[in-house]
């Protein structure tokens, strides 16, 4: 770690300045930011690389099912609305025969075992037909060792809690996006009404029988004021006196993706940078944030609290790699971004298995080295390319970045997290 001095060296430095004394090679060689040579860099990367290869070795892959693109929620912003249109469907018992026969040929195997992710739509619906093809799914991951987790609005969530309750539940995520006033605008049921209410009951619920809960919450301009507010009711609640491993927070960007939805309005938007810095400004003036939520910030919240920099990443696309998803009509995709997007269709799971090698090598196969910005950008190895789905959107080829504004928001990390403070 560097004292204040050093780090404002750091700050100081040019292709023209000399490395101030305050600085001592010795100690840049030794927290890696200097080399001898280009061949020590080299070694260093590849060392690096072999270190992130291991590290996927040990990552189990995500296998996001998604029983029904229906869903009992109107979200003013849902970002399928604009490929999925009417498909609402239910999977058939036949089509989840036929998952469990491609996950046995396909990952049968694998070690670490995959774990299921319950996707939608909205997978957890009380009706009698969907209790029964959850059912079966929990039952099949039961009976190959395969974990599961659920994301999910959570206003019908305490119907399934028998279910959950039984089974090897990794998380469930639900979402909430400000206070009640706040919330009951953006998700409503079909009819118009809020559903606070009878989600966060759900919650109460989930935590009670000992479910992990990650609440997520969907952030742009309207709703960022409202965070404070929905800090001091979790707090309130009880929710924050857990334990991380019994209730954690995530903070996600409401974006574009493939279009708009009707009515989520372009101006709202956040870009990354815009949001975190709004984000860690509004946490300044209330505190209570700090508590409710603690970003990452490209591994500047890791350094904080174990004093170490996160490894190296070479591909921050899970996509056909670490993740694969698939529809209820028997449709295979890499990921939850594209999942029932015909355009990045890559096969099918039933009722027959066909794979279009081709369009998954393409998936499989991108990472920072096979990006061509990407092989010239200095901070490609901390981005790890970004999203390809976004990538794609915006350029038509995987083989694009999506590139991250890495410097600014390790700098946001530092002050954040007052690295550097002597």
């Amino acid at each position: 770690m560097f004292d204040g001095e050093e780090a404002a060296s750091l700050r100081g430095i040019t292709a023209e300045q000399p490395l101030p004394s305050a600085l001592p090679l010795s100690d840049m060689r030794e927290a890696g930011f200097a080399v001898e040579s280009e061949d020590d860099e080299r070694a260093m990367l590849a060392e690096a690389y072999a270190n992130y290869l291991a590290e996927m070795e040990r990552t189990p892959t995500q296998l996001i099912v998604v029983p029904t693109f229906g869903c009992n929620l109107s979200c003013t912003y849902c970002y399928q609305e604009p490929f999925v249109g009417g498909a609402s469907g239910l999977i058939a018992p036949e089509t989840i025969a036929a998952l469990f026969a491609y996950i046995d040929r396909f990952h049968g195997q694998d070690q670490p075992r995959p774990y299921l992710t319950l996707f939608g739509g909205e997978p957890l619906m009380d009706s009698p037909a969907h209790h029964d093809r959850v059912g079966r799914l929990m039952a099949g991951a039961g009976e190959r060792g395969i974990g599961v987790a659920v994301v999910t609005n959570g206003y019908e969530v305490e119907a399934f809690l028998p279910v959950l309750s039984g089974a090897d539940v990794r998380e469930v995520q639900v979402t909430l996006d400000g206070p009640p006033e706040i919330h009951d605008r953006r998700r409503v049921l079909h009819n118009g009404l809020g559903t606070f209410a009878r989600v966060a009951a759900g919650i109460d619920a989930l935590l009670a029988a000992n479910i992990p809960v990650n609440l997520r919450v969907v952030v742009d301009r309207e709703n960022l004021p409202g965070l404070p507010a929905l800090a001091r009711l979790a707090a309130e609640r009880g929710w924050l006196d857990r334990l991380e491993s019994a209730f954690k927070t995530q903070i996600g960007r409401n974006y574009e993706l493939f279009g708009c939805a009707s009515r989520q309005g372009r101006e709202q938007l956040f870009d990354r940078l815009e949001l975190w810095t709004a984000y860690l400004a509004l946490a300044e003036v209330h505190p209570e944030l700090r508590r409710f939520h603690q970003p990452r910030l490209h591994g500047m919240r890791h350094l904080a609290e174990t004093g170490e920099w996160l490894p190296a990443t070479f591909d921050s696309c899970p996509a056909a790699k670490k993740e694969w998803a698939f529809a209820p009509d028997g449709g295979l995709y890499g990921c939850t971004a594209t999942v029932g997007h015909q355009a990045h269709r890559l096969g099918r799971y039933a009722p027959i298995i066909e794979r279009d090698e081709d369009a998954i090598a393409r998936w499989r196969d991108r990472n920072v080295f096979s990006i061509p910005a990407c092989q010239v950008c200095s901070v490609a190895s901390v981005c790890g390319g970004g999203c390809g789905a976004v990538a794609v959107n915006r350029t038509g080829t995987v083989a694009a970045p999506d590139c991250r504004p890495v410097r600014e928001l390790l700098g946001l990390g530092a002050r954040y997290y007052r690295l550097g403070d002597d």
